[in-house]
């Protein structure tokens, strides 16, 4: 009878702790299952956040895509019209300096020949002036001998001496000069052995 009682209970302790197992497997899925079920719920929300964000971002992308190709349209229009400004400005540029270049030129040969026509005319002058400044001093030189042969006082032969010293003198300036002695003959009035003495003695 003890046996029975003892085997009793323990088959009834058995029964215990198996309910008692069973009990806390099924509250631990319950568990289980509900914490799959939240993290099913919070990934769902995650997902639609994603989504609602994947869709924010494809949108701020499509407008930033047009702006730049409005952009992009608007520089090229701004680029095409300043090539279009700085070709003009550079033919005109061009064009300028082409009508400087033919105007300076112009002027600086005007100016050129001018200049020269000038300096012809002021080398003839001079030569002119030259060529009377001796005529000049000839004629004074001639008008004194004049003078002094016209005077009494005077003895003629110092007059003959003086004027063939001034002679004498011309001579070996010319003879200086590099003149011919032809020349020099011919325009003193002295002969060629006297020429040929003064330049020997020269």
């Amino acid at each position: 009878m003890n046996n029975i009682v003892i085997i009793a209970c323990i088959g009834f302790v058995f029964l215990l702790l198996e309910a008692v197992f069973f009990l806390t497997c099924f509250r631990w899925l319950s568990n289980g299952k509900r914490i799959r079920e939240k993290e099913f719920a919070r990934l769902d929300q995650e997902r639609a956040e994603l989504m609602e964000l994947q869709q924010a971002v494809s949108r701020e992308l499509s407008q930033a895509k047009k702006l730049s190709e409005e952009t992009l349209a608007k520089l090229k229009r701004v680029g095409a019209d300043a090539h279009a400004e700085w070709t003009e400005m550079t033919q005109k540029c061009e064009t300028l300096m082409n009508e400087l270049e033919d105007k300076t030129r112009h002027l600086a040969e005007g100016s050129l020949n001018q200049i020269n026509r000038q300096k012809m005319q002021l080398e003839k002058a001079c030569q002119i002036a030259s060529q009377t400044h001796s005529e000049l001093s000839e004629a004074t030189t001639s008008a004194k001998r004049i003078l002094r042969f016209l005077d009494d006082n005077i003895p003629s032969d110092e007059i003959l001496k003086e004027l063939q010293a001034e002679k004498y003198a011309e001579a070996r300036r010319l003879i200086h000069e590099g003149k011919d002695a032809g020349m020099i003959c011919r325009k003193l009035g002295l002969s060629q052995s006297e020429v040929q003495l003064l330049s020997y003695m020269g």
